[in-house]
């Protein structure tokens, strides 16, 4: 390094030195600089679709997911109650390595058995299996509606 370079470097830390509070600048420029990346990785994760979805959830919590959130819309049709739903999936499409399973998406639903109190009723049960054929996006001959005691 010449002697022009280092004197041209001590005169900008110099210049650095003589600013007021430089710390405070520093410490807000950091935060700056770590909301930009946290706003471009949210940004990225909430514009994913469901395959994202797949990386994040195990098989397991998919599954759960869907039969707690189609159990609390099931009860909610008149005349239905105790509802519990069993949701099986084509696993054709995964993929066992070393015991884990490996999915590029989630896997098609192959069928749902809905037991519920309420469906001995026709009407009622029709609406329990419009419901499920509505959400789950199945054949109404994949979905199976028993009346529990």
């Amino acid at each position: 390094m010449s002697d022009n370079e280092k004197k041209s470097g001590f005169k900008w830390f110099e210049k650095l030195k003589k600013i007021k509070h430089i710390e405070i600048y520093v410490a807000i420029l950091f935060i700056v600089i770590l909301l930009l990346i946290y706003m471009s990785s949210s940004t990225k994760s909430s514009s994913d679709n469901d395959d994202s979805i797949a990386d994040t959830l195990t098989v397991t919590a998919y599954i759960d997911r869907l039969e707690s959130n189609l159990e609390a819309t099931l009860s909610n049709i008149g005349g239905v109650s105790d509802v519990k739903v069993m949701i099986t999936l084509n696993m054709s499409e995964a993929e066992v390595t070393d015991s884990q399973i490996s999915l590029n998406k989630f896997p098609e639903i192959r069928g749902v058995i809905v037991t519920a109190k309420g469906v001995d009723n026709t009407a009622i049960k029709l609406k329990v299996l419009h419901a499920v054929e509505a959400v789950i996006d199945i054949r109404n001959g994949n979905i199976e509606i028993i009346s529990s005691q």
